[in-house]
């Protein structure tokens, strides 16, 4: 089988693999969903080999329609026609609502199967266009989420039937965030996230009412997000990261992941390269985080906006580095079993081989 996937954001599959070879990413393709090939499916990656100038054009349409890849799409049509290729994935709506509308217009194009990651509230998520995605989810085949309450927005809100629907389990590169020894900085606390989920300054509130009772307690964040961190609570990287995440994970203690209330999904990327180190997770319960961290097996999960509860359940790890310690092993066995890439592409090739 011969599937088409068109990567978003400017995504290249060729220099992607040259920054893995350099050790700046994870997975030898974007996601890793070369795996797919263990199915029997052959992948092939759209290029992002276009000038300047055009990327300058799309990148302005995609801003003005909310982000929907819509040129990128069309310049791609010969990559999607059932000459060649069988069936077109796209990893998230920037690609797959364009794709399905187009693929909609003609059967000499392959049919799309999507994930959704954003596309939740139909009347807050793109309020502009809602007809136009109504329409693209209505005529796609499959459609994956990696977030289970998204299935029933998507059903319940934009009538995307069950039969469609699938929950597809996040999946990353174990090897890559290998297991890591015991923490090298006790009381080291490290997060990561970029996204308008991510609430830093719940997690700086509540850090610093744990070192107002443990003083060697201190952070270490990494965001392009404006926070502010005071010089004696910790520091914060602005800079790309990439692998250096993994000399993060290494020296802390516990890994730290607040969020404002969403059903997206936010957070889970970094809660899984944590639990694959070896960390133990704080994270915000939003609704499908307990499919990923088990409370007081893995992790521990917090209500959303609540502060005092999120330094709590910081500082009861760091005064307990035994059981830590446990919860990181339990959490480092549970990434390798149910949240590589390689479950994950198996996944997406059963809704596949479907088609």
């Amino acid at each position: 089988m011969r599937v088409h996937i068109p990567l978003a954001g400017g995504l290249d599959a060729s220099q992607w693999q040259a920054r893995f070879g350099r050790g700046e990413v994870p997975d030898s393709t974007p996601y890793g969903l070369h795996h797919l090939e263990d199915a029997g499916i052959c992948p092939r990656f759209g290029a992002a080999g276009r000038g300047r100038g055009i990327r300058r054009l799309e990148s302005a349409v995609s801003y003005r329609v909310d982000g929907l890849e819509v040129l990128e799409t069309l310049g791609d049509l010969l990559s999607r026609t059932t000459r060649s290729t069988d069936a077109v994935l796209c990893y998230d709506e920037r690609t797959g609502i364009p794709s399905s509308l187009l693929a909609a217009t003609s059967r000499r194009f392959a049919p799309v199967v999507t994930g959704i990651g954003w596309i939740t509230d139909k009347g807050g998520t793109y309020p502009r266009f809602a007809r136009l995605v109504e329409s693209a989810l209505a005529r796609t085949p499959g459609v994956w989420t990696q977030c289970r309450p998204v299935l029933t927005a998507l059903r319940d809100q934009w009538g995307v039937p069950n039969s469609r629907l699938h929950f597809v389990p996040l999946g990353i590169d174990t090897d890559f965030y290998g297991l890591q020894p015991v923490a090298a900085e006790p009381g080291l606390v490290v997060s990561a996230g970029e996204d308008r989920f991510r609430d830093h300054d719940l997690l700086t509130t509540a850090m610093s009412l744990v070192q107002s009772k443990r003083p060697e307690a201190r952070l270490e964040l990494a965001t392009s997000l404006p926070v502010d961190v005071l010089a004696s609570l910790g520091v914060v990287h602005t800079e790309r990261m990439d692998g250096r995440m993994r000399d993060l994970y290494r020296r802390s203690s516990l890994v730290a992941v607040a969020l404002r209330p969403t059903i997206s999904g936010s957070g889970l990327t970094v809660v899984l390269e944590a639990m694959a180190s070896g960390r133990p997770v704080v994270v915000t319960d939003n609704p499908g985080m307990a499919d990923y961290v088990e409370h007081g097996v893995t992790g521990l999960l917090v209500p959303a906006g609540d502060t005092e509860a999120f330094a709590d359940a910081i500082e009861e790890l760091l005064v307990d580095p035994g059981r830590a310690a446990e919860m990181g092993s339990a959490a480092a066995v549970r990434a390798r079993t149910h949240f590589t890439s390689a479950v994950m592409a198996s996944h997406l090739a059963r809704i596949l081989l479907e088609l």
